[in-house]
């Protein structure tokens, strides 16, 4: 889509937006503060002696970021500029910001007082940028000393400006003094399982990894990634994600350097720098299957433009939860499902296919029947030691009767194996089948 198209669609959404009648607007608060850490930008600029607070929020631009950003500034008062811009990777990106004091320090630092870190203090930062330098008459050296210094301490774009901090100072007129900074606080409140759902929102990622386990089979490993920029402000805010999860049960790791190829990959495909992120990471069946998913069901709409992330572990948790894995037919309907979702793997489904096929054909090779889920059954009596039927079985959480079939020579044998055959994949196939 052309920018110009995308501006006019735009145009006419603001022009048309309302909220739906079902609208709740404290959860919307609680996703946007989670989006809110992971995406957005609070900064101040200097330009002669005037200092300009900046906030952004930006995503790239479809459908579901429209209607997402269209509902934030609608429930902000339909204040600040909502917009569309071409960033540096070319790519169409729908963007809310504001430069206006008022706006930023009585409306928005009140709207996103959920957020955590670098982001939360930025807004006690501006305020007390705002209380020195706003007197426009006279501005007091010490004070605007204080602001400058403030200002250069403000998010990471204190260390990338134009002018140095004695260079800046020197142009105000000012000495280049030490200045002691505020202390600021940051928020000890407890995230939300909505916050956790607009984080993932901005920069998480529900991935689903396979891996070839040691006896050939495969690892389903559900995955939750929650990167977040390294600052001074990290431990803070990690500890606290860290704290939300344990007071769920959920189990989580975080660290400072990725080295898996594959989350390597699923982050830096997000044009962000993985060197330059701290992940926390949730990463098992119990914890992601039995605990998470269940959790965020009731807010899956809130997941806008990743609901396919979702959509894929929740379609996967259930054949996993009613045991599909343990057959053959579930396994290859797993796969099936995870290639029918958009998503960056290293390996074709093909080559999963064949590693799970070979698998179980080994496993199978070990019974006496030579299938899977066909067990021999022996006689009693003057037939101990001979096997005289053939019994089906199936994981008991598939509540499907167990059923053999009895011979009494080679060829009713044969005839026997068939009919379990047959009864194991179809009691198979319909029991999977309906857990889809």
């Amino acid at each position: 889509m052309s920018i110009s198209s995308a501006r006019e669609q735009l145009k006419q959404c603001k022009d048309n937006f309302k909220l739906p009648s079902n609208f709740n607007s404290e959860e919307f608060r609680l996703v946007a503060n989670g989006f809110f850490q992971a995406e957005g930008h609070v900064s101040c600029r200097i330009r002669d002696k005037y200092f300009t607070p900046v906030f952004a929020v930006n995503q790239n631009f479809s459908a579901e970021s429209l209607e997402f950003l269209l509902t934030l500034w609608h429930v902000l008062g339909r204040t600040g500029t909502l917009g569309l811009i071409i960033n540096k990777h070319g790519k169409l990106v729908i963007r809310l910001s504001s430069e206006s004091w008022d706006t930023i320090l009585n409306s928005y630092s009140k709207y996103f007082n959920s957020i955590y870190g670098e982001k939360y203090i930025a807004f006690q930062k501006l305020s007390d940028i705002r209380r020195l330098t706003s007197n426009d008459l006279k501005l007091d050296p010490s004070s605007l000393a204080l602001a400058t210094h403030i200002v250069y301490d403000l998010s990471a774009d204190g260390v990338n400006r134009k002018l140095s901090l004695s260079d800046q100072l020197k142009f105000l007129g000012l000495n280049s003094t030490n200045v002691e900074l505020p202390t600021y606080t940051d928020n000890f409140n407890t995230p939300s399982i909505l916050f956790i759902i607009g984080f993932i929102l901005g920069a998480g990622t529900i991935h689903l990894r396979l891996i070839i386990s040691d006896k050939g089979s495969i690892w389903l490993i559900p995955t939750l990634l929650l990167p977040q920029l390294k600052n001074k402000y990290n431990a803070h805010f990690f500890s606290m994600l860290e704290n939300y999860f344990k007071s769920l049960d959920i189990k989580t790791y975080t660290i400072n350097k990725a080295n898996d190829s594959e989350i390597v990959d699923i982050l830096t495909s997000n044009e962000r720098n993985i060197k330059e992120m701290t992940i926390l990471t949730v990463e098992s069946i119990s914890s992601m299957f039995a605990k998470f998913i269940p959790l965020i069901r009731p807010y899956s709409h809130y997941l806008y433009w990743k609901y396919d992330q979702y959509g894929l572990m929740s379609s996967v948790s259930r054949l996993v939860n009613a045991k599909a894995h343990y057959t053959l037919y579930g396994f290859m309907a797993l796969i099936e499902i995870i290639y029918s979702y958009p998503n960056k793997r290293l390996q074709s489904k093909e080559f999963w296919l064949d590693i799970i096929q070979s698998w179980f054909a080994a496993r199978a090779s070990e019974t006496q029947s030579g299938e899977n889920n066909i067990q021999a059954v022996y006689g009693r009596g003057p037939l101990k030691g001979t096997i005289v039927a053939w019994k089906c079985v199936f994981p008991k959480e598939f509540n499907i009767k167990s059923r053999q079939f009895g011979f009494t020579n080679n060829t009713e044998s044969g005839q026997a194996l068939k009919q379990a055959i047959q009864y194991r994949d179809i009691s198979i196939k319909s029991w999977i089948d309906s857990k889809k």
